[in-house]
């Protein structure tokens, strides 16, 4: 909870705690009236409305007419049947903690400070690929659209002030959000509150100028999600020198907003799930969606396109990072792109499984507890019983535990030739997105696992920098060499 947030909640029950006693209301009820009222009016100018406090938001009004009555008619309190009195004090207390327990629930969060020397600068374009014709609308004019988003090292931020990590106009964001809320079948309100969560980066802030360049990652992100929830780990890379370049790959985002201020949809009609295919047409997508943001950002850095940014991205150390299926477009890139020295995936399913890859280049596999131990789990016979708790038949079964072994193939292939692989204890699929600082309710869910979510970004954050030090600037390097006592749920696989 924010701060105004707690004093407000205290005040809340001071007040309460007024009804209740005769003694404490003669002496304190007028301060404890003037307290609350002020609590309430500075955490809506300052922090803002949000439903969640709604309850506590009428207790308050109403506390504060009530107490405020008994104190200037010089009564304690007025003559109503004790059960009553009792049910109504117990429903305020009730409502007051149903108030209080949504607000922690579903907290209003900036994210994690980075913890690089650098400042943070972040920066959006809008790319038009003539080439290709839009696969994922029924339009044969249209061609592939994709926002991608830039964090870089800044300077001159003094007077500037950090953006929203989703969109700042009112219209855009109600759009963008109802995208989310649709998906999971909640009122339209419920994650209004997200227009006041902060990045650490300031938008359109000047690049640091006191380095030639910068080397440069691509970040893809999973299915069904978007750039949006992988903004502390571009604003920690940025923050230790880096300049870190977000896709969101369009119609395969939960929402994508464009400067005309329309929003695109997650389109699940058209999808390419099949792994053990040498070619899959929706990672080819993502593929080509990547060595274009490469070519536009090739003609950045000669000035071919107008931008702060000509001169300044090193391309001739470009590195590639990926949650999910991101994670399979990261390897994938990487293995197909000579321009991509490094890539790291991030617990994914890969694809093209049957393919024979002869990896030269360093790469690391970060897991989630859940997926290592079901690759461990898959070794072992599954009952029938087992099977029907799970829904999958045998055939399905046997499916998935081979297209395990095929891809843990490939990993085992790519860890010999001086790749890494770790799992993270604690984690789950989302651990390695921001939705871990989002709800604890996600971990409940099952999205993301027990481990607090910030010490799980710094954990990713800290492995993926360390990767990238070594490979992209030739510094660092020592956290692959093994256990470190600093990170003990850092395992390494034998």
């Amino acid at each position: 909870m924010r701060l105004i947030e707690i004093i407000l909640v205290v005040c809340c029950l001071f007040l309460l705690a007024q009804l209740f006693s005769k003694k404490l209301m003669r002496k304190t009820g007028l301060f404890a009236c003037i307290a609350s009222g002020a609590a309430l009016v500075l955490h809506l100018v300052i922090e803002g409305y949000r439903w969640q406090l709604g309850f506590i938001y009428g207790i308050v009004v109403l506390s504060i007419t009530m107490v405020g009555a008994m104190h200037w008619r010089g009564e304690v309190r007025f003559r109503v049947w004790k059960p009553v009195t009792f049910f109504f004090y117990s429903l305020m207390i009730l409502l007051t903690f149903a108030s209080s327990t949504l607000a922690l629930i579903l907290p209003v969060f900036q994210l994690p400070e980075p913890d690089g020397h650098y400042k943070v600068g972040t920066t959006e374009f809008h790319f038009t690929d003539a080439s290709r014709e839009e696969t994922f609308t029924d339009e044969k004019e249209d061609q592939r659209e994709l926002m991608v988003q830039l964090w870089y090292p800044a300077q001159n931020t003094e007077a500037m002030k950090v953006m929203p990590v989703f969109p700042n106009e009112k219209d855009v964001f109600k759009t963008f959000v109802a995208a989310y809320t649709e998906k999971l079948n909640v009122p339209a309100f419920t994650l209004d509150y997200w227009k006041y969560i902060k990045s650490n980066a300031y938008q359109d802030a000047k690049i640091k100028t006191t380095e030639a360049s910068y080397p440069v990652i691509i970040l893809s992100h999973g299915m069904g999600t978007g750039k949006v929830i992988h903004a502390s780990q571009a604003e920690n890379l940025a923050s230790h020198g880096y300049i870190v370049v977000a896709i969101d790959h369009t119609y395969n985002t939960m929402a994508t907003a464009f400067p005309d201020g329309h929003v695109t949809k997650f389109n699940d009609k058209k999808a390419d799930m099949d792994r053990t295919a040498n070619s899959n047409w929706q990672l080819d997508i993502w593929a080509d969606d990547v060595d274009f943001v490469l070519g536009q950002l090739n003609q950045l850095n000669a000035g071919l396109l107008p931008s702060a940014f000509t001169g300044k991205l090193d391309m001739t150390n470009v590195g590639i990072m990926g949650h999910s299926f991101g994670g399979a477009t990261a390897f994938h890139s990487y293995y197909t792109n000579p321009d991509l020295k490094a890539g790291i995936l991030m617990d994914s399913s890969m694809f093209e499984l049957d393919t024979e890859y002869n990896i030269t280049k360093p790469f690391m596999f970060i897991e989630a507890e859940d997926t290592y131990k079901m690759r461990e789990k898959s070794k072992v016979f599954v009952s029938d019983e087992e099977l029907k708790s799970i829904n999958l038949t045998r055939e399905q079964l046997n499916k998935a535990i081979e297209d395990n072994n095929k891809q843990y193939k490939i990993i085992d292939h790519a860890v010999k030739q001086g790749g890494t692989l770790i799992y993270v204890e604690g984690t789950s699929h989302y651990n390695f997105t921001d939705l871990q600082m989002y709800s604890p309710l996600f971990s409940l869910m099952g999205f993301t696992g027990e481990i607090e979510g910030s010490r799980g970004a710094y954990i990713v954050n800290q492995y993926v920098l360390d990767f990238f030090n070594k490979h992209l600037r030739g510094t660092g390097g020592e956290l692959a060499n093994g256990t470190n006592a600093n990170y003990p749920e850092v395992i390494f696989p034998k």
